[in-house]
C-alpha cells in the first residue's frame, strides 16, 4: 500500500488504520512512553501524510442565502415575537372577557 497511485478506499483503510493506531499505542506502552506523546503523534502524522494523504473528505461549502431570502427569514420571527408580546400585554390590561 503506497501513496503513489493508490486510491482511497475508506472501508478497507479504516481497519488497517485502526490496527496501526492500536499497535502504536501498545508499543509506546511497552517501551514505557505515555500515550499519546509528541514522538508517536509525529510518527502517526508522517505515516498519515505518506499513505492516507489522498483520503481527504470533500466538504460542502456553505454560503449564506441571498439577502432577498435572508432578510424575511430574520424579520418575520422578530416581528411575530414583538406582535405576540404586544398581544399578551394588551390582553393582560383588559378586563377578563371572552373573545
Amino acid at each position: 500500500m503506497g501513496a503513489q497511485g493508490a486510491g482511497c478506499h475508506t472501508l478497507c483503510l479504516c481497519r488497517h488504520y485502526e490496527t496501526f493506531t492500536n499497535c502504536t499505542e501498545v508499543e509506546t506502552n511497552v517501551v514505557g512512553c505515555y500515550w499519546p506523546n509528541p514522538l508517536a503523534q509525529g510518527f502517526i502524522s508522517g505515516v498519515h501524510r505518506q499513505f492516507f494523504a489522498n483520503c481527504t473528505v470533500d466538504r460542502t461549502h456553505w454560503e449564506d442565502p441571498p439577502d432577498e431570502v435572508l432578510i424575511p427569514l430574520i424579520a418575520v420571527p422578530v416581528l411575530l415575537t414583538v406582535a405576540m408580546a404586544g398581544l399578551v400585554v394588551w390582553r393582560s390590561k383588559r378586563p377578563d372577557q371572552l373573545l
